[in-house]
């Protein structure tokens, strides 16, 4: 019992905080009119403009845990499904499905506009995107604790890097590229990001140490948001803390709450007549929030067992000592210890961007050069939110206005299958694709094994002739 207490308050603490991708299926695809946004050095092989809002439309789902992890069929009459920490589902049933850290991850890009032409001896882009990603990392030891509780006579778990981080903003990226010769062309693209929301909330330790005498609960972590016109709330406790309360309306109206810079850079190199390299990195920069309010944990609490349990209904002393009041008392006591404390000092905050290197290598066929086969290694830097994939392609153009890809990535999230569809005739461009492809889900359209969903389309009218 005090276990599953214990338990949902870290699930709701975690809760309370929670780059956006391109497709990655489009990399080696020459006729993808957006490879530019992973590499910069990649040229559109036509003018183009873009369908208002509808250029560019990119959602993803992505995680290394899924439905199907936490709820599973039930064998008692009257209910389909139960959670992993009903009696009916086994410790080792459960945990055999958690890796050391479990991800769930979010994106969604939007392009508001887009266009790009020849210019200078290159070739300019103008992107103007929505951007919004949701990130939540949990150890393995953290569910260890909810499903097992006290293993031993002494039980410690050293929990650390929980956490969920939320952003959205506005980007304007204009953006070049040039042939530096017959082998090598390079690009660069700077973003201005204008900051709509963020919130975090993370715990950079969680000690339990539990015995049959004592409970010693250790934390230390916060929450922050930065939204303008809305805010964290916060009132007195019995302690005399100003402690959060919840998240409400504030004043000063919307608008924006934050501005940042960043800059992507790419190459590409023909190594070979039939073998092209290429890399980039991009989201090298910052975003600066302002309007911040945030709250602090780092606290202790000893629980070392119940005293003076009154049983009898008629004792005087029943009331207040009675072991429901009793448990009622320490489930208080564990949700203030996890509520976090005001910070009036940070009012402001500064944070790198997620930046991602990818690195890239495309071989024609020599029997049918329509065809090439390709891979992609991506690594996303985002501290505790950091993931790697590495992605195997066929690509194939049978006709000069119809490109297709199928491919295949192991990641931090698992593995998954990608495609993509590009037809792209000159005046008109419409494309539809996935990098990670779903084959079960449930009524509500949720994957049920991990969690890794992603589509992505848009509508193009490129013009003019071919650039070489």
């Amino acid at each position: 019992m005090k276990t599953k207490i214990l338990s949902a308050i870290l699930l709701l603490a975690v809760s309370v905080g929670a780059s956006a991708q391109s497709l990655k299926s489009g990399y080696f695809t020459e006729g993808f009119t957006y490879r530019h946004q992973i590499n910069p050095a990649f040229q559109p092989e036509r003018r183009y403009v873009s369908f208002p809002v509808l250029g560019n439309m990119n959602i993803g789902l992505n995680g290394n845990v899924g439905l199907s992890t936490f709820l599973y069929e039930s064998k008692k009459p009257g209910y389909d499904l139960t959670t992993f920490l009903s009696n009916e589902v086994s410790s080792e049933t459960f945990l055999s499905k958690l890796k050391g850290k479990n991800r769930i991850g979010a994106d969604i890009n939007m392009q508001i506009f887009s266009f790009g032409m020849p210019m200078l001896d290159g070739f300019f882009t103008f992107d103007l995107g929505v951007h919004a990603d949701m990130r939540m990392t949990m150890p393995k030891d953290l569910f260890v604790f909810m499903k097992k509780g006290m293993s031993s006579d002494v039980t410690r778990y050293s929990l650390s890097n929980i956490g969920a981080s939320a952003n959205s903003y506005v980007q304007i990226a204009p953006g070049y590229s040039r042939k530096i010769n017959d082998k090598l062309t390079v690009g660069g693209k700077l973003k201005f990001l204008v900051g709509l929301a963020q919130a975090n909330a993370q715990y950079d330790n969680l000690d339990i140490t539990m015995s049959q005498d004592r409970w010693l609960i250790q934390s230390q972590g916060y929450i922050q948001s930065a939204i303008k016109g809305y805010g964290l709330t916060f009132k007195e406790n019995e302690e005399g803390h100003m402690a959060i309360d919840g998240f409400d309306e504030t004043t000063g109206g919307m608008g924006p709450t934050g501005f940042g810079m960043a800059i992507d850079l790419g190459a590409t190199y023909q190594l070979l007549d039939d073998l092209q390299l290429s890399a980039s990195i991009t989201d090298i920069g910052f975003m600066s929030w302002k309007n911040v309010t945030r709250a602090d944990a780092a606290s202790e609490f000893l629980f070392d067992g119940f005293e003076g349990i009154v049983t009898d209904e008629d004792d005087p002393a029943y009331e207040g000592n009675s072991i429901d009041d009793q448990m009622e008392q320490l489930g208080d006591d564990l949700e203030d210890f996890f509520r976090f404390r005001e910070n009036k000092s940070k009012t402001k905050s500064t944070k790198a961007l997620a930046a991602t290197l990818n690195i890239g290598a495309e071989y024609v066929f020599p029997y049918y050069d329509k065809l090439t086969f390709a891979f992609l290694s991506s690594t996303r830097i985002n501290g505790k939110y950091s993931s790697s994939e590495g992605r195997f392609y066929a690509n194939v153009a049978p006709v000069n206005w119809f490109e297709a890809s199928i491919n295949y990535a192991c990641s931090s999230y698992g593995s998954s299958f990608g495609w993509l569809l590009n037809f792209h005739p000159r005046g008109f461009n419409f494309f539809i694709g996935s990098d990670t492809q779903f084959f079960k889900v449930s009524p509500q359209f949720i994957p049920v094994g991990r969690a890794n969903a992603n589509i992505s389309f848009g509508i193009n009218f490129p013009f003019g002739e071919l650039i070489d």
